[in-house]
């Protein structure tokens, strides 16, 4: 059977979660090196979580799930929040990304203990490291500055995706 017909089950799910406009859905695409979602700088864009079947080298077939921001508002917004916290039912690795010039808040503290209860591997993205001048805080593990408009740091990241990734299935 080829990468293209391996059913989605058998792939590795990589869920992008974080806040509205902390970049997702542009990481998204400059990991994958597509157009997979849309991006806008309007807060909310995302309106449901986004699924793409896949081949991401260097760990072959890979389901990308773009998700809606944690911090949606409103009613529509409580129901995007509910779809994002069951995309993580069917998260393998997740990646948090984090606008890099505001830092974490506690809507990222909450994704990373639900993470950490899920025992879900996960990579923290620093987006937005082109627009960084004066950072407040170190990148250590797991975190990785990145530029998802500057393609900086991308491939790191991606090395780190691929290295939770293979942990996680040699653990199924």
């Amino acid at each position: 059977m080829g990468l293209n017909q391996t059913p989605a089950a058998n792939r590795v799910h990589i869920g992008f979660f974080g806040r509205r406009n902390a970049g997702k859905s542009s990481v998204v695409n400059a990991v994958t090196g597509q157009a997979l979602a849309i991006v806008s700088p309007v807060k909310g864009t995302t309106t449901d979580p986004v699924y793409k079947t896949m081949e991401l080298l260097p760990i072959g077939p890979v389901m990308i799930i773009d998700t809606p921001g944690i911090d949606d508002e409103g009613t529509l917004g409580e129901q995007r929040v509910k779809k994002t916290r069951q995309v993580l039912n069917k998260t393998d690795v997740a990646v948090l990304v984090v606008d890099g010039t505001t830092g974490t808040t506690s809507a990222d503290e909450a994704l990373i203990r639900l993470f950490e209860e899920k025992k879900i591997p996960y990579v923290i993205a620093l987006n937005k490291s082109d627009l960084c001048t004066v950072c407040s805080f170190s990148a250590e593990d797991p975190h990785i500055w990145v530029s998802a408009k500057e393609g900086t740091g991308i491939y790191s990241l991606k090395e780190k995706i691929g290295h939770l990734a293979v942990k996680e299935t040699s653990e199924r």
